[in-house]
């Protein structure tokens, strides 16, 4: 390795597959940076770039690749979400949102958020959710106040309608971040 120029490594590494990096990555220790650095260009500048996203309660969000971290092998998406997704329940216990890892639009693996209990009105939580293997996703939950029902009267007086439930519950979801394995990547 070193009777070749830096130049022409990386010129070289260019044209291999994810897959083949990889494998180049694991199998010679001096050549490890120079694979890191053509993954890292590859995921966060090249086409791999907008390639992931998240199906969230029937909305779907894309991921941009960020950071591509040597040590965990772990590549750092940002979720881009326009609005928080809005979730009604009408149990304070245990409900599940499920969301899917997307790759192309096209459907890899489920993972859920669970509701806890006893979240008060206006508290936002950090929330986590994890798939079987492919991903780690990161999220802030709130629980927003009740919507106040009221109609007009004919004399224009405001009063409650007479509901026979009680209001739902109403939470809010905001994905932030997710993290993939590099072999998950390299995979396809």
């Amino acid at each position: 390795m070193d009777l070749l120029p830096p130049e022409i490594i990386i010129h070289t590494l260019k044209y291999l597959s994810l897959a083949d990096l990889v494998r180049a990555e694991r199998t010679c220790k001096s050549m490890q940076a120079f694979c890191h650095w053509e993954i890292e260009h590859r995921i966060t500048t090249g086409p791999l770039k907008n390639d992931w996203g998240v199906l969230v309660h029937l909305d779907q969000a894309n991921a941009t690749a960020t950071h591509f971290d040597t040590k965990t092998r772990q590549v750092t998406y940002k979720i881009e979400m326009e609005k928080p997704i809005q979730i009604k329940t009408m149990f304070d216990h245990r409900r599940q949102i499920q969301c899917s890892l997307l790759r192309r639009n096209q459907y890899r693996e489920d993972f859920v958020f669970t509701v806890e209990k006893g979240i008060s009105e206006g508290a936002t939580i950090p929330v986590a959710a994890s798939g079987a293997d492919l991903c780690k996703v990161n999220g802030a939950l709130t629980r927003v106040s009740p919507i106040n029902h009221s109609s007009n009267d004919d004399n224009g007086a405001y009063d409650k309608k007479r509901l026979l439930a009680p209001s739902p519950l109403v939470y809010s979801l905001q994905l932030t971040q997710m993290q993939i394995p590099l072999s998950t990547i390299a995979a396809q």
